[in-house]
């Protein structure tokens, strides 16, 4: 743990920051808000829930001013994510007379016209609706001096790449970009060596950290149901993410969890927004235990005190992996998770294992740990 005081920033922000109970700063902060004041270009892993939104916020704020006009992009793979960085940045910038705007799809176009109406300092949004407005000249990018990318890894794998790389092409070439990502895939790599100039390159804490168990169990997929109870039953917990891989699956696990007397919802890209975003917050209000999710939804939310991860399949790529994983164990709690592997899996887990050089304890179906 750090200290803010020492990172250089202007009174105002620390007296906001200490009334939020920002009390210590965190690794990612303590990199990456230097290096961003000094103006460096910055390219960095760091695993979901370090707190880098906080890190690139800080590294740019003292310089964003009211007279100006948009002067920072933010961009983010999904809305559900847009919502959750738009109110954590808001938080910091509402005090300071900094206007945050959000926009994301999922909405009428039209309906962004009360945010776009807002002399908005800071603009978070998803590519393709920014997209939308950066062409009908509905936000103006010539004061544009700082940009984000986060989550990359995760916006490139949901089609953003080209949309990506246009939004760089009509800010300023003097603009300072910052790109976050969880892991360095091949997309990853590309795009920075294709539209970001000289840059510092930092890999910030493990991608696994130690202080999450992580079990596997094999076992046949007509099996998958009572191991998952069996878990559910005899761990205690406030939150627990159940992720699968495909929508169908969500909608029968959380369907049987309730039939046995689990309090769960399903989240999946087939449901209206609204109905998203109702199941995401019982959630994170502690209304509903037990989230079960595809990939395509959950990664990059920030929820608090997720005890278990349970992969009721192994993901289809490797870096779902890390992002599932993430959700748990966050700034140093502790965290548990299972994997469930059928013997069509065996060789796609080992590779995932081989890979991250994961330390999983194998355990029966009983859940007991197997003694080798």
């Amino acid at each position: 743990m750090g200290d803010f005081t020492k990172l250089g920033l202007k009174k105002e922000i620390l007296s906001i920051l200490s009334r939020l109970k920002f009390k210590e700063s965190f690794e990612v902060q303590d990199q990456i808000i230097p290096l961003a004041m000094k103006g460096k270009n910055i390219v960095f892993t760091s695993r979901t829930g370090s707190g880098k939104t906080l890190a690139y916020l800080l590294g740019f704020l003292g310089k964003i001013t009211k007279k100006q006009n948009t002067q920072m992009i933010v961009l983010v793979p999904t809305r559900e994510l847009c919502i959750q960085v738009g109110k954590e940045i808001k938080k910091v910038c509402d005090p300071l007379g900094i206007n945050v705007g959000m926009l994301y799809g999922g909405r009428e176009v039209s309906g962004d016209y009360r945010t776009l109406n807002k002399k908005n300092h800071i603009v978070i949004g998803t590519p393709g609706r920014l997209l939308v407005h950066i062409n009908n000249k509905n936000i103006k990018v010539g004061d544009v001096k700082y940009l984000v990318y986060d989550e990359s890894d995760q916006m490139f794998d949901h089609g953003f790449y080209n949309d990506c790389v246009y939004i760089r092409q009509r800010i300023s070439k003097d603009a300072q970009v910052l790109l976050s990502s969880a892991t360095m895939t091949e997309k990853v790599n590309d795009f920075i060596e294709e539209v970001i100039g000289n840059y510092e390159l930092l890999q910030i804490g493990e991608l696994i950290p130690k202080n999450i168990i992580q079990e596997k169990v094999y076992c046949d997929k007509l099996e998958k149901n009572a191991i998952l109870l069996n878990l559910l039953s005899k761990r205690k917990f406030t939150r627990a993410m159940v992720f699968c891989n495909t929508k169908i699956k969500s909608y029968n696990i959380s369907e049987f969890l309730q039939a046995n007397n689990f309090n769960s919802k399903s989240l999946n890209s087939d449901l209206e927004q609204a109905e998203r975003l109702n199941h995401l917050n019982l959630f994170k209000e502690g209304k509903i235990k037990i989230l079960v999710t595809t990939d395509v939804v959950a990664r990059g939310l920030h929820i608090e005190n997720v005890d278990i991860i349970v992969n009721y399949d192994v993901p289809t790529k490797d870096d779902f992996y890390v992002h599932r994983i993430g959700r748990t164990g966050r700034i140093d709690k502790k965290g548990y998770s299972l994997t469930m592997i059928c013997p069509e899996d065996v060789e796609r887990f080992e590779n995932i294992s081989v890979k991250y050089g994961l330390d999983s304890i194998e355990v029966n179906k009983e859940l007991k740990i197997i003694n080798k």
